[in-house]
């Protein structure tokens, strides 16, 4: 990172907020956009007190927020795009209109697929802003905002094609509780990543149907398998390796064994009030619902075969299937 260079946040949500953290303790500058006034006056006094409490930032006078992006862009050389899947493509068009022709190093770390045309977050970004990519990186794997913003010991995936770039965001953001571990599987990660939100709204249902520890670990070995066997289906050259990384075995087991995943939760909640209900109350973005979506227009188009239990979480999320019936795959066996 060059000296009065910036690192720009184009979101003030937890992970924004817990990873500009990091990197204000690690003694780097950062500027955040943001479209809610309150919060981007309260980041400015050194909090973010809708996720994180009364917790001050680590080093607040190296993070600045605004509801100006061309304030925001002002100095940036490596822009980190973390907004949800529903605001994506109104947020690359705005950056693509501030940007113009300048060029960047783009780092995502928003996950899932982008509901209109079916592609990954991040092949919506090298696509929407290529004239403005100079390099370009993934962060992917289990971590809980408020942990990584508690300084709790984290470690997630890093994918990027430039090895030395990749090198020098490790050295940006690595620290003694914080490590960016490289991973070449970015197809294999993308898909974790996404169909792990599916998968834990899946095992949140069966918390409910199938409470105990027995099911509760069994669904999330088929699930896992599935989600191996879908990689496989699409690009049947991979190995599969990228199931035992970070952004594999260890994002689905925390997004599908806490109540701290909002996934999980979505999944119970549907149990036990029903969809129209839970959809209904539901106020933060719930990622897996609309890749849910997706999933189904991959598995149509690509043809998809022998996935039984992330096809039957699709059916209890359109409303075709009971979620008592989550199962019946096994059942009626």
């Amino acid at each position: 990172m060059s000296k009065n260079k910036y690192f720009s946040f184009i979101g003030t949500g937890a992970w924004a907020s817990a990873l500009a953290n990091v990197l204000a303790q690690n003694g780097h500058k950062v500027k955040m956009y943001g479209i809610n006034e309150e919060e981007v006056a309260e980041i400015n006094q050194g909090y973010n007190r809708k996720f994180f409490g009364s917790r001050l930032f680590a080093h607040p006078k190296f993070i600045q927020a605004s509801t100006d992006l061309s304030f925001v862009l002002e100095g940036c050389e490596t822009l980190v795009i973390a907004v949800p899947s529903f605001a994506f493509r109104s947020v690359l068009k705005q950056l693509s209109e501030a940007l113009r022709f300048r060029r960047v190093n783009i780092i995502n770390v928003s996950k899932g697929f982008d509901e209109q045309s079916g592609t990954f977050l991040s092949d919506l970004i090298k696509n929407k802003l290529r004239r403005n990519l100079k390099n370009f990186a993934t962060f992917s794997g289990p971590s809980y905002a408020i942990e990584v913003f508690n300084e709790h010991l984290t470690l997630i995936n890093i994918f990027a094609s430039n090895k030395e770039f990749r090198d020098k965001l490790i050295a940006k953001f690595n620290n003694y509780y914080f490590n960016l571990v490289p991973c070449e599987d970015e197809y294999g990660g993308e898909i974790f990543a996404a169909l792990k939100n599916v998968l834990a709204i899946g095992i949140g249902i069966s918390s409910y149907t199938h409470p105990g520890k027995n099911s509760h670990s069994a669904l999330i070995s088929v699930g896992t398998k599935e989600i191996l066997s879908i990689i496989k289906q699409l690009k049947p050259s991979s190995d599969l390796s990228v199931g035992f990384e970070l952004v594999g075995t260890g994002d689905i087991f925390l997004t599908c064994s806490s109540t701290q995943s909002r996934n999980f939760t979505f999944g119970y909640s549907i149990a036990e009030r029903g969809l129209r209900e839970t959809l209904k109350n539901q106020k933060l973005t719930v990622e897996g619902y609309s890749s849910a979506k997706a999933l189904s227009k991959l598995i149509a188009t690509k043809n998809i075969k022998n996935i039984p239990l992330l096809e039957n979480i699709i059916a209890v999320l359109n409303g075709s299937k009971e979620p008592l019936l989550l199962t019946d795959f096994i059942t009626n066996k």
